[in-house]
């Protein structure tokens, strides 16, 4: 189990006893929660959230009787009731947890603690709270962004774009509001968070960007299979609520966790003891990959670095190594394109299967990755020879993971702001080709 997964257990613990007992058991709240804690880390997230929930009651409370129409407050299920507290404090108070996770989480807790209709009881009214009041804001700084847009002056002077980061949401070592302050400092106008088969730290990286006038592209990079080979692509300008998106986003995640499961076995076979509940632990509420594998193996001492991690076990050769359940080539640029996104070819020189790419243009391709960490001058004059004959729009970036590749810095690649426009001129293009 995920730490704030566990200490979102213990808040409804306390909450419920609060209900039942009334403010007798406020003073027992932080030993409770320290005592329920597996390590300091989950004790100290659910007090943080417990202590925050019963500061904010009354304004919270009056939010969801102000959506729940049909039900008033005392008469719903104490249990389903405390759930949508704490997802309620989550979404108005707690700045590093994105909208998308404080709903899943609640709707798990609903179906563990109370019943599948609580679920969708819960799943409902928190929809309706995120429609009318977190998606006012999202509205709010599209509005923004536009006049921005039009006059980029508004900017402070800031200028091009790192369109290929990675967060901890995936396989990065930074968080969201890391990547907005470190490409702030680095005057960055435009940045993509292309965290791999998720986008979950898209609305809360485009909020903060909102506050430091840097646009956060919402962005994803999809793992797909063509003839055995493995080819990534990236997809720009989508729209994160689209619900196909996200509806293979989440089998994705299920078999991306199948996947650890599966390799971590293979470890414990061989010797290398390695429990898959230490790489959730590593990853937390972001996309489990074999980078967090790695990172296991270096905590734990059987390697030096994630390079050796991968070269003795995890590299498509090694002994643990477990083929992902990838999308079709075709069906991945087919998903991207009818979330109105733009499906670009990421990293060709390090992928090396440039005779794939007129079938990839013929399933829909719209551009190409030309400026990247890893290309020569070589290899960048190719590619742009390849955009031009088959009329891609040109992408770059650096593919900054933070500490896991320290060596490749966020920004260390960018590309300039009328590419950035090219980019998103070709949004929905494509999408009347797919009907």
């Amino acid at each position: 189990m995920r730490k704030r997964t566990r200490s979102r257990e213990i808040v409804l613990q306390v909450l419920y006893q609060l209900e039942v007992r009334g403010n007798d058991v406020i003073d027992e709240v932080d030993a409770f929660c320290i005592e329920q804690g597996t390590d300091a880390e989950v004790s100290d997230f659910a007090i943080k959230l417990v202590n925050g929930c019963i500061q904010k009651m009354g304004e919270i409370d009056r939010r969801i009787t102000s959506i729940s129409e049909n039900w008033e407050l005392q008469r719903m299920p104490v249990v389903d009731k405390n759930i949508l507290r704490l997802a309620c404090y989550e979404l108005f108070y707690v700045d590093d947890i994105p909208p998308k996770v404080s709903i899943n989480e609640a709707i798990d807790l609903a179906k563990k603690f109370s019943t599948e209709k609580s679920g969708l009881f819960v799943n409902g009214i928190l929809d309706k709270i995120y429609s009318l009041n977190i998606k006012n804001d999202n509205n709010l700084r599209k509005t923004i962004t536009s006049v921005r847009e039009v006059n980029a002056s508004g900017k402070g002077g800031r200028t091009g774009a790192d369109l290929h980061i990675h967060t901890d949401f995936s396989d990065g070592t930074m968080s969201p509001e890391q990547v907005i302050k470190e490409a702030s400092k680095l005057n960055l106008r435009t940045i993509a968070i292309t965290d791999h088969d998720t986008i979950d730290a898209v609305e809360f990286a485009q909020h903060i960007g909102n506050r430091e006038e840097i646009d956060v592209v919402p962005a994803i990079e999809l793992s797909s299979n063509y003839c055995s080979a493995d080819i990534h692509l990236l997809g720009y300008f989508i729209d994160i609520q689209n619900s196909a998106l996200l509806e293979k986003l989440a089998e994705l995640r299920s078999e991306r966790v199948e996947r650890i499961k599966k390799i971590t076995k293979k470890l414990r076979t061989i010797g290398v003891k390695v429990e898959h509940q230490e790489v959730f632990d590593v990853s937390k509420e972001g996309s489990p990959g074999r980078m967090h594998i790695a990172e296991v193996l270096c905590n734990k001492g059987y390697c030096s670095d994630i390079r050796e991690s991968f070269q003795k076990y995890l590299s498509d050769n090694g002994p643990a190594y477990v083929s992902k359940e990838a999308l079709a080539l075709k069906d991945a640029i087919e998903l991207i394109i009818s979330a109105d996104g733009v499906p670009v070819l990421s990293h060709p020189g390090v992928t090396k299967r440039d005779s794939l790419i007129p079938k990839m243009v013929e399933y829909g391709l719209q551009g190409i990755e030309v400026y990247y960490p890893a290309h020569q001058p070589q290899a960048v004059k190719r590619y742009l020879r390849i955009a031009k004959k088959y009329d891609l729009v040109v992408t770059g970036g650096s593919d900054c993971h933070g500490n896991r590749k320290p060596d490749i810095a966020l920004g260390s690649v960018n590309i300039g702001d009328e590419l950035v426009t090219k980019i998103k001129d070709r949004c929905g293009s494509m999408v009347g080709a797919l009907n």
